[in-house]
C-alpha cells in the first residue's frame, strides 16, 4: 500500500496546476487516487463526461449553507440533519443537480494538454479517464462561475470536501473569502497501511475539518494539520446514558466490513462455526452495502444464521437484546459501543491500526471464547459502562454538541 500511496503524491504533485484559483490536483485527488489503487478502471461510457455538467445555482439569503455530494446514503443526511440542528441554513445537494449537455473545445483541450503534456505514471486508458473527469469538473466550475456570488453566505459546511465535487464548492466559497468547514463522518486516525481512505486527510481541503473527538484531533496533529484548524464539535447522533444489561442468552450481532475486506469476513464465519460446537448462540449478520447480499444469505443458511433486518445499527441495536456485537475492520466497532453493545473485534494482519475502547480484539478462537466470556460479566457492571462512557468521549466525542455553537453566523 505504501508503494501506492506513494505513487499517487507523485502524480498529484506532477499535476500540480490551478484553474480560475481552483487547484486542480486536490480536486482531482479522488479520481488519481482511485485509478492507482485500482478502484476506478477505464469504461468508454466515461468519454460522455466530455459532454457533461452539472448547472449548480446557490439563490440563498441565509448565513450558513450546508452541502452534500452524490452519496445518496440515508446515514449521511442523518448525520448532515443533525448538524444542522438549530442553524437557519440553506442545504445544496449535489445528488439533485441534474446532469446537462455542454460543448466547450477549450476545457476539452485543456484535459487533454493538462493530463497528456506531463509524465505521469499512469497507463493511456487511466490518463483518458482523467480528461474525462477533468473537462467534466472544468464545465461545472465554470458555469458556476456563471452566477452571482450568493453575498449573504459567511459560512459553508461540506459534507465531505476533499472529494471532487464538494472541493469544487469550497474552493469556490474560499476564493471568495467565505469560511468553509466540513464534517467528520467516520472514525478518521492515520493508517498505517496506507489504504484508499488516506485522503481524508492527505487531500485537506477546507479551513476547518469539524472532529468528532480529540482523537482524530490529536491524530491529525501528529500528521502535520495545523491544529487551529481542527475543531471538536462531538459525534453527531444523539446520545443516551450508557447503562448495565442483562442479557439471558448469547445473541450476537456481525457487523462486517467493506468488500475490500470478504476473505477477512469468511475467516469471521469460520471462527463463529467453530464457536457454535462449544456454546450455544444465536447469530445475525448485519452487510456493510458494498458486500454481495445474496452470497453472505447463502452462508448464513449453511450456518444456521438470520439476517438481521433492514436497518440501522443504531436502530438493531437498540430493538433487539443483543448480548455483543463482533465487528471486522469496521467503525461499526464504535456504533456499538455508543449504542450501549460491547463490540469484539477480529484483528488480523489487514486490519486497522485505529484505537481501541477496551482490550476487546481477538484473533483466534480461544481469545475469542475468553473475550466472551469476559465482557458477558462486564455487561452488568455500572462502572464498566461509566468508564466507556470517558473513553468514548475522547475517541468520538460522545455526550458533546458544538455544531451550531460553531457554525451559526447570527
Amino acid at each position: 500500500m505504501k508503494a501506492l500511496f506513494d505513487k499517487y503524491l507523485e502524480i498529484k504533485k506532477a499535476l500540480e496546476c490551478e484553474y480560475n484559483s481552483y487547484p486542480l490536483h486536490n480536486i482531482l485527488s479522488l479520481e488519481i487516487i482511485s485509478l492507482v489503487y485500482g478502484k476506478k478502471k477505464f469504461r468508454l461510457k466515461e468519454f460522455a463526461w466530455l459532454f457533461l455538467t452539472q448547472k449548480i445555482v446557490i439563490n440563498t439569503d441565509k448565513k450558513v449553507l450546508f452541502s452534500i455530494g452524490t452519496y445518496k446514503r440515508d446515514d449521511y443526511y442523518e448525520l448532515l440533519k443533525y448538524a444542522r440542528t438549530g442553524i437557519d441554513s440553506d442545504f445544496v445537494d449535489l445528488s439533485k443537480v441534474r446532469k446537462s449537455f455542454k460543448f466547450s473545445l477549450k476545457n476539452i483541450s485543456f484535459s487533454f494538454k493538462y493530463i497528456f503534456g506531463r509524465k505521469i505514471d499512469l497507463s493511456l486508458t487511466c490518463k483518458l479517464s482523467l480528461v474525462s473527469s477533468l473537462t467534466y469538473m472544468l464545465n461545472i466550475m465554470d458555469d458556476l462561475e456563471k452566477n452571482p456570488f450568493p453575498n449573504h453566505v459567511q459560512k459553508i459546511c461540506s459534507f465531505c470536501s476533499m472529494l471532487n465535487y464538494e472541493a469544487i464548492l469550497d474552493y469556490y466559497f474560499q476564493k471568495n473569502g467565505i469560511q468553509t468547514y466540513t464534517l467528520q463522518h467516520g472514525l478518521w486516525f492515520i493508517y498505517d497501511s496506507y489504504p484508499i481512505d488516506v485522503v481524508a486527510y492527505e487531500n485537506f481541503v477546507a479551513n476547518n475539518l469539524l472532529c468528532w473527538g480529540e482523537y482524530t484531533k490529536d491524530e491529525f496533529i501528529k500528521f502535520g494539520v495545523d491544529k487551529d484548524r481542527l475543531l471538536i464539535a462531538g459525534y453527531p447522533r444523539k446520545t443516551k446514558k450508557l447503562v448495565e444489561k442483562k442479557c439471558q442468552n448469547l445473541k450476537i450481532l456481525i457487523l462486517f466490513a467493506r468488500v475490500q475486506y470478504h476473505k477477512n469476513n469468511l475467516r469471521v464465519i469460520e471462527l463463529l462455526k467453530e464457536l457454535s460446537k462449544s456454546i450455544e448462540l444465536e447469530v445475525e449478520f448485519k452487510l456493510h452495502p458494498s458486500l454481495d447480499y445474496e452470497l453472505y444469505e447463502n452462508l448464513a443458511k449453511e450456518n444456521h444464521v438470520i439476517m438481521a433486518e433492514n436497518k440501522t445499527i443504531q436502530e438493531l441495536i437498540t430493538t433487539n437484546n443483543y448480548t455483543l456485537s463482533i465487528v471486522c475492520n469496521s467503525t461499526a466497532y464504535y456504533d456499538s459501543y455508543i449504542n450501549n453493545c460491547i463490540s469484539l473485534r477480529y484483528k488480523d494482519m489487514d486490519a486497522d491500526s485505529s484505537i481501541d475502547v477496551w482490550n476487546d480484539s481477538f484473533s483466534n478462537i480461544e481469545e475469542l471464547k475468553s473475550k466472551i466470556e469476559f465482557f458477558k460479566e462486564k455487561n452488568i457492571e455500572q462502572d464498566f459502562w461509566d468508564e466507556t462512557e470517558k473513553k468514548l468521549e475522547y475517541i468520538l466525542g460522545f455526550g458533546t454538541n458544538r455544531y451550531k455553537e460553531i457554525l451559526d453566523a447570527n
